[in-house]
Formats: C-alpha cells, sequence, structure tokens
C-alpha cells in the first residue's frame, strides 16, 4: 500500500504556488481520501503535507524527497538533548521541572513534575482524560538506576514496544540528558518511523514524525532535543504536549495551585512556611497566608528551638527559563512585628 506522501505526490508532483480553483479542489480530495476512515493523529499531518506539496514549507529536495530521513532527524535530536544541562550540573540540591498538557476532545489534564537529584516526584495535577494517570508511567527510582543502554532498554521493552517505550521514557520528568539521547537512539533505530511535516527553520524547527503501525505520532525540535507533542500513546487521539520545562533552584514554587508548603533553608527545614493558602496563583503577584516555623539555631541549628508565626507569603516577578518556564522569583515573608524577609528563588541560576 503506499505511503501517505506518495498519494500527495501521485496527486501534485510538481508544487505550484499558485492555486487555481481546480487545483485547490483536487488537493481537498486528495486530503479526504487520506484521512477518509482514519484517526485524528494522521489528520494534521496529512493536512500539512498536502500544502506543503503545493507551495508550503515542508523541505524537500528535488520536490520529491525530504531533506533527512526520521533516523537522521532523530539521531540529531538526540545528539542535541545530550549537550543539556542536567539538575545536577546546577548543584545537588537543584530540581527538574516538567509541566504537561493531555487532551482528549474537551477533557483536559493539566501536570506539573519537580524531581530531586534523588528522583523523588513532586506531582500536582488538574483535570483528567481518559487513561491517563498524572503519576509517572515509569518508577522514578527505576529511572534513578537505568543509567545506562541496557538499563533504559529493559525499561522500554516493559512497552508493547521498544520504539513506544522510548517515547514514554522521553515523556518521563527527570530523564537526565544522556538518557533522552539514548531513548531517541532506540528511537532512530526502531523500523517504522515516517517524516510527516516539517515546519519553521533553525532552532525553531519542529518536525513531525509518524508511526502508522502503532497510530502514534510525536514531534520534536531537532535543534534542542525537546520533545513537544505525542498523539496517540497515552490513547487513541489523546494528544500530549510538553509545555514547558525547567531546571529549577533548591527553593522555588510549583505546582497548579501553589505549593502547601515553602522550605526557604532549601533542604535542611530549619525554615519553612507551612499551611499556605493562596490567592491569586499564577498572576504576576501571588500571596498566601500561612504559618512560619523557624529554628533559632541556638545554642546549634541541631538544639535549637522552633518558633512559629503566622505571616504573609508573597511572590512575584516571573521570569522565563528553559523551554517556556515561566516561575516566580522572588519571595516575601511579612510577619506581624513588620519585619519582613525577601529571598531569590526559581530558575537555577
Amino acid at each position: 500500500m503506499p505511503s501517505s506522501l506518495d498519494m500527495l505526490r501521485a496527486a501534485n508532483p510538481v508544487p505550484d504556488t499558485a492555486l487555481d480553483d481546480a487545483s485547490l479542489a483536487r488537493s481537498e480530495e486528495t486530503l479526504a481520501k487520506i484521512t477518509k476512515g482514519r484517526p485524528t493523529w494522521t489528520i494534521a499531518a496529512a493536512s500539512v503535507a498536502v500544502l506543503a506539496l503545493i507551495g508550503g514549507a515542508f523541505p524537500l529536495l528535488n520536490n520529491s524527497e525530504p531533506v533527512a530521513s526520521a533516523a537522521e532527524i532523530l539521531t540529531q535530536a538526540g545528539e542535541a538533548a545530550a549537550t543539556q544541562p542536567d539538575a545536577v550540573d546546577k548543584g545537588v540540591t537543584a530540581k527538574e521541572y516538567m509541566k504537561r498538557v493531555d487532551t482528549l476532545g474537551d477533557a483536559t489534564a493539566i501536570t506539573e513534575y519537580a524531581v530531586d537529584a534523588g528522583g523523588a516526584v513532586e506531582v500536582s495535577s488538574q483535570g483528567e482524560v481518559p487513561g491517563f494517570d498524572p503519576q509517572p508511567s515509569i518508577n522514578p527510582e527505576d529511572l534513578v538506576i537505568a543509567s545506562d543502554r541496557a538499563g533504559l532498554e529493559k525499561l522500554a521493552d516493559s512497552f508493547p514496544n521498544r520504539a513506544l517505550g522510548a517515547l514514554e521514557l522521553l515523556l518521563q520528568p527527570g530523564l537526565s540528558s544522556e538518557q533522552q539521547k539514548i531513548a531517541y537512539d532506540m528511537l532512530a533505530e526502531a523500523d517504522g518511523n515516517e517524516v510527516g511535516t516539517v515546519e519553521g527553520e533553525g532552532e525553531d524547527q519542529l518536525v513531525t514524525v509518524i508511526r502508522d503501525s502503532d497510530r502514534v505520532s510525536f514531534s520534536v525540535l531537532p535543534a534542542t532535543g525537546q520533545l513537544v507533542r505525542v498523539v496517540g500513546l497515552v490513547g487513541p487521539d489523546v494528544e500530549t504536549t510538553i509545555d514547558a520545562t525547567a531546571i529549577l533552584d533548591c527553593v522555588s514554587v510549583t505546582g497548579l495551585e501553589g505549593p502547601d508548603r515553602i522550605s526557604l533553608a532549601c533542604a535542611d527545614n530549619n525554615y519553612l512556611v507551612n499551611e499556605l493558602d493562596w490567592q491569586r496563583w499564577g498572576d504576576d503577584s501571588a500571596e498566601a497566608d500561612g504559618v512560619a516555623v523557624e529554628n533559632d539555631c541556638d545554642p546549634n541549628c541541631a538544639e535549637g528551638t522552633f518558633n512559629e508565626d503566622r505571616v504573609k507569603v508573597v511572590v512575584d516577578k516571573r521570569v522565563a527559563c528553559g523551554y517556556h518556564a515561566e516561575v516566580y522569583s522572588r519571595v516575601r515573608v511579612q510577619y506581624p512585628d513588620g519585619r519582613e524577609e525577601e529571598q531569590q528563588i526559581g530558575c537555577a541560576p
């Protein structure tokens, strides 16, 4: 059976940017034949392919072949991913942050993850999508242990096939840059990948790859190795979008409704604000009432006394970092006696 691209090229073998009514009708007829009875994960790719072959932005050599094969593109993405920094490069207390959005029709689930160096994962999720569990599909502890190709292959092979397992790996929060490269290498070596569309250029070039046998498509930025979107992996027609990723400093505030607590002394918990009830979370400035618990460390922190105060916590100065992430960069703790303590938080330096 000829591929979608072969059918398109046969319908219009010579791109022409000046479409007359007959050409437009022919292209629409071709698209209808390709998408008839097929799931929505292929329709977008077919649509762009039709536009590309009649004068769009799909790069071709001699108006016939894609510039690079799927294997070459995925290998490039893996090499680019390997050059990206990891949280441990920023410090042992830094965290990996990821936000993903899963949609199916009118149903949407938004999930944020923050992963520390030991693999512990904080999960914040809103909404439901059939078949989607916001908890990581791979045990975070297993992911920490699987630092080489053999270990990652074992994890990938626990899914219906290795290619789908590699995609599951790339959707895991806290995956290291080297692990991402290995996952892309596994994808590149898998049979059944076909380039569907190429949009943009340079670092913004987005390539969509179709796995027709699995009824799955996925889009990557080859220049950075960022996986952007997967359709059909969670379930038929479920679209998963990686909305943002970043490396955050030890003290940061994340969560879809704001954190219940913040450790302002980083990892030692000698200065906490608990029981936070947020107002205007997600705006340029958000505030919460809570309880500060602070160790006076007298005569030392091990023998100190913890004191409690009702406080107001204000976070503001949102800044961008990583891939489309935007987080608060300043926290202020305001005490009843007028004292205010300010700290820089958020993106890792």
